[in-house]
């Protein structure tokens, strides 16, 4: 969801919402001013429900200022964050689905390799149009639908934006933002010693683990896994000049189960045992 920011302190209204099964839908009225999205685990669909506001809008590199119409859609990838700047009032409904939908369609259709969705703003198409439409009806109707309806434009709003997504050459294998890159990477260094479950490191970037392990590696280069330990090797590295610590305590405070462990490891990083790099 968007998010006020405090230099013009704009609010959001949160209207009539609905959750079903695969997706939710939430009607929001936003006042003019700055707002920013967080980056978050679900793919987020801004679709608009006001014309003739002017907007300057910016998602993971991509940026846009043009002239709002009722139709028009953003879509925030999971993971993503952006800013806008709405020169009046807008309303629109924020429709939320998890990476796992888009990935089961992709599934079904056959599609092979990585299934991201790109960031796209100010964006039309009537097929997710007419979907759209139809939950923001849904927020309106008495009663929910039947949840073989609902599914239903779950799986057809995701298909039609994996073709959108292909179709405006945006890149579908997408890494790590520089945000999220500083987020994992300050969580990495700053947990050196403990356990880190890969699930905890995901976390920091707001994507799912499948995800995020693919996109570490486009980002870096390398597994998860590897640049921790690497990391780790750095830092007995530096702790092992000063001569008081026992190499023992070196391994524990850089997280290694033991001293034999740590060993391992500088080998296969540095060529060097604990003794070795510490020297005569």
């Amino acid at each position: 969801m968007r998010r006020p920011v405090a230099e013009d302190e704009p609010r959001l209204r949160c209207g009539a919402a609905r959750e079903w099964s695969a997706l939710s839908a939430r009607r929001i009225e936003a006042d003019a001013g700055r707002h920013a999205a967080r980056p978050q685990p679900n793919h987020r669909l801004v679709f608009y429900e006001t014309d003739e506001v002017a907007v300057d809008c910016a998602c993971e590199g991509l940026r846009r200022t043009h002239l709002l119409a009722a139709g028009l859609f953003d879509l925030i990838p999971a993971g993503a964050e952006g800013a806008w700047r709405d020169a009046a009032p807008v309303g629109f409904v924020m429709i939320r689905f998890a990476p796992d939908l888009v990935a089961s369609t992709a599934e079904a259709l056959g599609a092979r390799g990585a299934v991201d969705l790109a960031p796209q703003l100010g964006a039309r198409d009537p097929v997710v149009e007419e979907i759209a439409s139809a939950l923001a009806a849904e927020l309106d109707a008495p009663r929910p639908a039947a949840r073989i309806y609902t599914d239903g434009l779950a799986a057809a709003l995701a298909s039609r934006l994996l073709e959108t997504s292909r179709a405006a050459g945006s890149p579908r294998r997408r890494s790590l933002s520089r945000p999220q890159l500083r987020r994992v990477l300050d969580l990495i260094e700053g947990n050196l010693a403990e356990d880190l479950p890969l699930e905890r490191i995901a976390d920091a970037a707001r994507v799912s683990v499948p995800h995020f392990t693919a996109m570490f590696r486009r980002t870096t280069g390398q597994s998860v896994h590897r640049y921790v330990m690497e990391r780790r090797v750095q830092r007995a590295r530096w702790l092992l000049q000063d001569r008081r610590i026992a190499i023992a305590d070196v391994a524990g405070a850089c997280g290694f189960t033991h001293q034999s462990h740590l060993a391992r490891w500088t080998r296969r990083v540095l060529g060097a045992t604990p003794t070795q790099l510490r020297g005569p």
